[in-house]
């Protein structure tokens, strides 16, 4: 067999070659000669010359592993053919046939010359044999940034860019990255297979977030853990809330809560404001400074309101299907303070008018103008998400309502005029939304209010069959518009 042939060529180069090789000496040699090699030998010479003794030994007591890290320190201290040999010679007996090949190759591409024609066609036949004895893996790995391990070894992406020659039989290759699922798969090759191909696409079990800054100093941080400086991308818990914080010293810092979805990516630019004005950064550059505590978004805030209403029930028994108007239009001021971030109190101020042309009473078949005025006044509750810049918005309110319902005088009756203080409830779910100290809020208003003062207003018998209809309440519901500023910053 090559591989025998080898050994043998190898074994007695065990035993010779340091007689044969230039500046080298076996141990039997006569003291005389090994005298005079030593005296003319350098220092790594003489460095490889005991390394070479030892390798010989542990070879011959069959610690392969021993021998061959004796083999290798004689070659790196001084390169020759018959260190090289050796060194495959211990890695055949481990059976690591591919690195054994791979010495081989680069025994003949470095000391071809050196060898005699007998000894360069027992490397070859041997090499032959060993590829015989080895196959090779195409990878294919998703993502590209994935650790990579090969029977506990870490290969790096120009590793297994190419072929990975190995040895015949199992293998074990370990795939991880953060914020995807790990796998761990068993391979079995056999000799002489080229190219074998191997997918592995981990599976997503994160988001990902990818921040970015204005200053190369600021620190970011995500649910309070210091990350990276300036820069940072990398795996979040996938739908669920995380704040965001980019801080340094002497600047307001910037705070968003975010989510993102499984295997999104969500970028987000967190520029600090202010910089002109802040002091020089601090501190040792490779440490990454503490995150501060959470911001409280709180403190006063105003408002101006409109909304636009369509009542569901009209305050005058008259048919308006014909008529013109019918919206009820409000202008308002809020006036609140945030408490904490979810929860808010406020004033409401608003006052509104409904104006309808042409309504007609079908009893005495006559058109009628007439006019709602109402002012609402009473506090409000709001109940918010936490997030610095969108969030979902509850309002929930009560107070008094003054209303001024006027009936306009026509060729057969005359003017009237009903007015009163009813209670009134608020509800209202929309968005809020903020940047930098600008507040806003749009959605759904829906307001009841009560009627009894109306009812009773139009004493006269011409009008009073006007509000017979009217019942005890007026529900309204339409869209509701806020625009206004806050005490607290938005992070943006």
């Amino acid at each position: 067999m090559a591989v025998g042939g080898l050994l043998r060529c190898l074994s007695r180069a065990l035993l010779v070659y340091l007689a044969c090789s230039p500046g080298l000496a076996h141990a039997q040699d006569a003291p005389a000669a090994e005298a005079r090699a030593s005296a003319a030998a350098d220092a790594s010479t003489l460095e490889a010359r005991r390394h070479f003794k030892a390798g010989i030994k542990l070879y011959r007591d069959g610690n392969y592993g021993g021998a061959l890290a004796e083999f290798e320190e004689a070659y790196r201290q001084k390169r020759g053919p018959g260190s090289l040999q050796n060194v495959a010679l211990c890695q055949k007996a481990l059976f690591r046939y591919a690195e054994a090949a791979g010495t081989l190759e680069q025994l003949i591409a470095r000391h071809a010359a050196e060898l005699s024609e007998g000894e360069r066609k027992a490397v070859d036949d041997a090499l032959s044999e060993l590829r015989s004895m080895v196959a090779s893996l195409k990878l294919r790995v998703e993502p590209e940034s994935a650790r990579v391990l090969l029977d506990g070894r870490a290969l790096s992406p120009s590793d297994w860019a190419q072929p990975l020659v190995v040895n015949v039989g199992e293998h074990t290759l370990t795939v991880d990255a953060p914020g995807f699922a790990p796998e761990r798969k068993l391979l079995r090759v056999a000799g002489g297979q080229k190219e074998v191909p191997v997918h592995v696409q981990l599976r997503c079990v994160a988001g990902f977030v990818d921040v970015s800054t204005n200053d190369p100093t600021a620190n970011i941080a995500i649910d309070g853990l210091p990350k990276a400086r300036r820069a940072y991308k990398g795996p979040v818990e996938a739908d669920t809330d995380h704040l965001l914080q980019v801080y340094r010293e002497g600047v307001e810092p910037f705070e968003r809560t975010f989510q993102v979805g499984v295997c999104k990516t969500l970028a987000i630019q967190a520029d600090l404001e202010g910089l002109e004005n802040a002091p020089p950064a601090t501190g040792d550059a490779q440490t990454l400074a503490g995150a501060p505590a959470k911001k409280t978004q709180k403190g006063w805030y105003g408002l101006l309101s409109l909304d636009i209403l369509g009542l569901s029930r009209q305050p005058l028994s008259l048919d308006i299907s014909k008529a013109t108007g019918g919206t009820l239009g409000a202008l308002g001021l809020r006036a609140g303070y945030r408490l904490s971030n979810p929860v808010a109190l406020e004033l409401m101020l608003d006052a509104g008018a409904l104006e309808v042309t042409g309504a007609l009473d079908t009893q005495n078949d006559v058109t009628r103008d007439y006019s709602l005025r109402s002012i609402h006044f009473g506090p409000n509750l709001k109940l918010m998400t936490t997030d610095a810049t969108l969030r979902f918005v509850t309002t929930i309110g009560a107070g008094i309502v003054h209303h001024r319902l006027q009936v306009a005088a026509n060729e057969q009756f005359r003017a009237a005029e009903a007015r009163g203080v009813d209670p009134y409830f608020l509800l209202g779910l929309g968005m809020g939304f903020s940047f930098k100290h600008f507040l806003g809020e749009i959605g759904l208003v829906a307001l009841i209010d009560g009627t009894t003062k109306l009812q009773k207003g139009f004493t006269d018998q011409q009008n009073a069959g006007l509000t017979e209809e009217l019942g005890t309440t007026l529900p309204m519901v339409g869209l509701g518009l806020r625009g206004g500023f806050s005490q607290w910053h938005s992070g943006r």
